[in-house]
């Protein structure tokens, strides 16, 4: 008879062993299940996009910082990346990892970027773009130099507008301009308009030598003008002046010699009338050396800065005496006086056989003679017989004649007050010595001098 129980004890082993074995294989591949899949390296991610994986995270920001590089040294520009690297853990294989050459290669193919050049901003708008700061102050210097006339002394160049040179990041190469295109982005000029006062000496020629304009173009600018007007002191007219994107101001500095007004002393001598001038000194003008800054915008000038004078030579004063009585008025008064200092040599009336029409008073030559009163001067020079003459009408029909001078003072057409002096003493014309002839005539006919003057 079969051992019922001891059957049943190696059944139970056997199980238990079977068991034991299924646990051990389940356990062996959970093991294997989880070391191939457990996190070996790391990816390596643009923003969300990865790129490729690496074994050590170092190597990622290596080949970052190598990448970039390499890109700037092949452009010769500094670039900023658009895109930012990070790194996470994960199960690579090793087909999937890269070394750091492979990495720099993957990472120049994908990354995007700005570049960096320099701006030129006027008053905080770029109109310029250079590839690097040299260019961008080339560029500038050539600007100035365009106003910079050759052998000027230019002790300052400057710009009006703010100007500023600044590092920028653009999107493109494409963007940069050459240093021939950025000097004409910068002296392209619109119209400005600007007036101008005219000055003593000015003329239309002179205006328009001096702002490089045509006289046309300053027609055209002043319709109420023509080639022939007459500038008054004062006056302001129109000007059009090119205006660029930027504008130049320079200091000149140069030197120039200007005259010194000789100062003038007024002696007065109450002994002559206010009309009374005599130069007793004539006085000479000074010189004086002047260093200065000629102030332009764009070649025109503008202003002028005084640094320093220096006195070449000194001005001699003009000294000048001036009378100080009130004259008599230039009209007639209806009285005469005697129009000299002389001797009584000849009547009015018969003289040897002929009608004598005034009176002779004898008197050295180069006497003074006086207007017996007020009136205008109707002829003045040489009359036959009488000489030089002078005749002055005083209205009211009456006339007088001063004859025989030897110099006249005094014009046709002049005004001339009781007492002043309008010639002098002669003998010129039928005379037989120094003396004036003086009449005095009515309505045309000559009459006794001696019985209107008092």
């Amino acid at each position: 008879m079969i051992n019922l129980q001891r059957i049943q004890s190696v059944d139970m082993m056997k199980y238990f062993k079977l068991f034991g074995i299924s646990i051990l294989v389940t356990a062996v591949f959970y093991l294997g299940f989880q070391i191939s899949h457990q996190d070996n390296g790391y990816a390596v991610l643009l923003d969300d996009k990865q790129i490729g994986a690496v074994e050590e995270e170092t190597l990622a920001g290596e080949a970052f910082n190598e990448a970039k590089l390499l890109v700037e040294k092949e452009i010769n520009h500094t670039i900023n990346i658009n895109e930012k690297l990070s790194t996470t853990p994960a199960h690579v294989t090793k087909k999937e990892i890269m070394n750091k050459e492979e990495l720099v290669d993957q990472l120049k193919k994908n990354i995007t970027y700005d570049v960096q050049c320099y701006v030129i901003k006027v008053d905080g708008k770029v109109h310029a773009v250079l590839k690097d700061k040299k260019e961008a102050e080339d560029v500038l210097n050539a600007v100035k130099n365009t106003y910079i006339k050759e052998g000027t002394e230019i002790a300052e160049a400057s710009f009006v507008e703010e100007v500023a040179i600044e590092p920028q990041f653009i999107e493109s190469l494409d963007m940069v301009l050459t240093k021939e295109e950025a000097i004409l982005a910068l002296t392209k000029s619109t119209e400005q308009q600007k007036t101008y006062t005219i000055q003593e000496g000015d003329t239309l020629w002179s205006i328009s030598g001096k702002y490089d304009m045509s006289v046309e173009d300053l027609l055209k600018a002043n319709t109420d003008l023509e080639e022939d007007s007459l500038l008054q002191i004062g006056q302001e007219i129109s000007l059009v002046i090119p205006k660029p994107v930027v504008s130049v101001i320079t200091k000149e500095k140069f030197t120039y010699t200007e005259p010194i007004e000789k100062p003038v002393i007024y002696k007065e001598d109450n002994t002559q009338y206010k009309t009374y001038l005599k130069v007793e000194q004539h006085g000479e003008e000074g010189e004086k050396e002047i260093t200065a800054y000629k102030v332009r915008i764009n070649g025109y000038e503008e202003s002028r800065e005084i640094l320093s004078e220096k006195v070449l030579k000194e001005p001699k004063e003009a000294i000048l005496i001036v009378g100080t009585k009130t004259p008599p008025p230039k009209s007639a008064t209806g009285s005469f006086r005697m129009p000299v200092s002389g001797r009584l040599s000849s009547g009015f009336g018969s003289r040897w056989g002929n009608f004598h029409a005034g009176i002779d008073l004898a008197a050295p030559t180069g006497t003074p003679i006086y207007a017996a009163d007020g009136g205008t001067v109707v002829e003045a020079g040489w009359h036959g017989g009488y000489g030089y003459l002078v005749r002055i009408d005083h209205g009211n029909g009456f006339e007088t004649y001063y004859g025989h001078t030897s110099k006249i003072y005094v014009t046709v057409g002049q005004k001339v007050a009781k007492g002043e002096k309008i010639a002098a003493v002669g003998s010129t014309g039928n005379s037989t010595g120094s003396h004036l002839h003086f009449e005095i005539r009515k309505d045309g006919v000559p009459k006794n001098p001696y019985n209107y003057l008092k």
